[in-house]
């Protein structure tokens, strides 16, 4: 009988930070109790999807119905970062002297005191005020018709969250499946379980992440479209606005108003700011890029894990193709199994499986899965014997990731 379960449980905590973590991780797992399960496929959501998407719930129950495998979902940590997820916006200090200090700018004045514009519900009414102003102006030819302003705006992450962006998250996955492992509700086929982690964009990312944090868990990464490096994707951690507020958003929309842009930022605590101790340095970028040869060289001393990436050669703003590449490159260098389809031109855009050349290519995750999941299921089990802490230089900093108590457990010292 086929079994749908949620599981809330304690993960971890902000270790960089210092931060104790309020929410439980929440975690979705799919299974016929009638099987003896082979895999545990985990498909990993991207930006802006959790564990309620209908299309999720659909693939989950199909590859548990028609494949020996437990399927599993975590609504890791802020993944609850976007309207369609329940985050909702907000001004924050910087929000406000912006909103301040372009109306100064423009010379338009509002009757709202912008200091008491907190929730979405107070500054909309204000935002509404000025549109309308600003229209008055463009009727007028004060404006120029094309005019629009860019104001900043906040989100609020569901569970009082916030972003820290991708170790979080890759230990809550990681502990999600050491929590099935240790606590499972389904029979095992002798021999052990494969552990299978697929996903697209962000999903990717976070996939090829686990692998780093902790290879002795991870069978194969299935990645659609990923980074390789964080590159300007820095942006969408949430400081962006301390830089630029207008070039760096983590999105913008003209969904609210007509000549307002909202410039959209994660709520975040990591800065810009070199004195901090909440600067994102470099060595907290490095522990996040897949793409750091050293740390691949440490990676490679561990068993391997099996990579399968799509790429599209036209994937240059979202997802540079070269650092993929170049990932590839070193990975094969290094002796692991590597599959790599790099799309090319449109003769391989087939209607059913590729779709497009555009980040993301149009895959589905349904078919990406089917695609080449058997072969997995075929593929004989790897011994995962090796002790199972590991170490990364970066800059003046060492981060261990160690299994202990079917968790994982980071530590950060400084060298």
């Amino acid at each position: 009988m086929l079994k749908n379960e949620t599981y809330f449980i304690n993960s971890c905590d902000d270790v960089e930070l210092n931060i104790k973590r309020e929410s439980k991780l929440e975690f979705k797992l799919t299974y016929d109790d009638s099987k003896e399960i082979e895999a545990i496929v985990c498909v990993i959501q991207g930006l802006g999807s959790d564990i309620s998407e209908p299309m999720l719930n659909f693939n989950m129950k199909y590859f548990a119905m028609n494949y020996n495998v437990a399927v599993l979902s975590v609504n890791y940590h802020c993944i609850g970062n976007r309207p369609q997820t329940g985050a909702k916006f907000f001004l924050d200090n910087i929000d406000k002297l912006i909103f301040d200090a372009s109306l100064k700018a423009i010379d338009i004045e509002i009757p709202y005191d912008i200091s008491k514009l907190n929730t979405f519900e107070e500054f909309h009414p204000a935002m509404d005020y000025l549109n309308k102003e600003i229209q008055k102006k463009k009727d007028s030819w004060e404006f120029d018709k094309d005019y629009y302003l860019d104001l900043s705006v906040s989100l609020q992450p569901t569970k009082n969250e916030y972003q820290n962006f991708g170790i979080m998250q890759a230990t809550d996955i990681l502990n999600a499946l050491l929590y099935i492992r240790k606590n499972s509700p389904f029979k095992v086929m002798g021999g052990g379980i494969k552990h299978i982690l697929v996903g697209s964009s962000r999903g990717g990312y976070l996939a090829n992440l686990c692998a780093k944090l902790a290879p002795w868990l991870v069978d194969v990464v299935i990645d659609n479209s990923s980074n390789a490096l964080l590159g300007d994707l820095w942006r969408i951690i949430g400081f962006g606005k301390e830089i630029d507020y207008i070039k760096y958003p983590s999105f913008d929309t003209f969904y609210f108003f007509k000549n307002i842009k909202l410039c959209c930022f994660d709520k975040t605590i990591w800065t810009s700011n070199t004195s901090s101790f909440n600067y994102f340095s470099n060595a907290r970028r490095m522990i996040r890029d897949i793409l750091v040869k050293d740390h691949l060289n440490t990676q490679a001393k561990y068993p391997k894990p099996k990579y399968i990436f799509y790429h599209s050669k036209f994937d240059i703003d979202l997802a540079p193709p070269q650092d993929k590449e170049d990932l590839v490159e070193i990975l094969k260098e290094l002796n692991f199994n590597v599959y790599f389809c790099m799309i090319k031109d449109e003769k391989q855009i087939d209607g059913k499986f590729i779709k497009n050349l555009t980040h993301g290519m149009g895959i589905p995750m349904k078919l990406l899965i089917k695609k080449h999941l058997p072969q997995i299921l075929q593929e004989p089990l790897k011994d995962k014997t090796c002790k199972k802490e590991i170490s990364y230089k970066c800059d003046d900093l060492i981060y261990t990731f160690k299994e202990e108590n079917e968790q994982i457990i980071l530590s950060v010292k400084r060298v």
